[in-house]
């Protein structure tokens, strides 16, 4: 895992071997969208309208647990966008216990795919309301193909 100081940019296009994820909550409003309000998950929203009802559409079908850790979607050709859970309801800060399981999904969804690179806001800190020392010893299992902004 590495650690980038800066805010990353969603609004400039990406193509594979780059996969970009942002951090999230797994709220579904009654209209069927992700409820995407804050931060990162606000950016990507506001530049790809409908990923916040695809993603929705995503999480909802097959899902037998309450969560869904990490989700990814495809915005065009060669271009794909994850939700990585760090919350279950919007309000709430991040949960422990969600990071840890969603870092475990992505950890290896990257060592199966060592030849992408996932691109991320730090999860948890900001609108997650956690400090980053609580956060980092449970990224840091992450391997080398994940890249973390902060």
């Amino acid at each position: 895992m590495k650690i980038i100081n800066g805010l990353i940019d969603y609004s400039k296009p990406w193509t594979t071997p780059d996969l970009y994820l942002f951090t999230g909550n797994r709220y579904i409003t009654a209209k069927g969208k992700l409820v995407m309000g804050r931060g990162a998950a606000l950016q990507c929203r506001d530049t790809y309208p409908g990923v916040d009802k695809d993603l929705a559409d995503k999480i909802s079908k097959g899902e037998l647990a309450p969560n869904y850790f990490v989700k990814f979607t495809q915005l065009d050709k060669d271009q794909y966008l994850g939700a990585f859970q760090v919350k279950n309801n919007f309000a709430d800060k991040a949960e422990l216990e969600i990071i840890k399981r969603s870092t475990h999904t992505l950890k290896w969804f990257a060592i199966d795919k060592p030849h992408l690179n996932f691109h991320m806001n730090f999860p948890g800190i900001g609108y997650g309301g956690l400090p980053y020392e609580l956060i980092l010893p449970i990224v840091q299992e992450l391997p080398d193909n994940v890249i973390l902004y902060k």
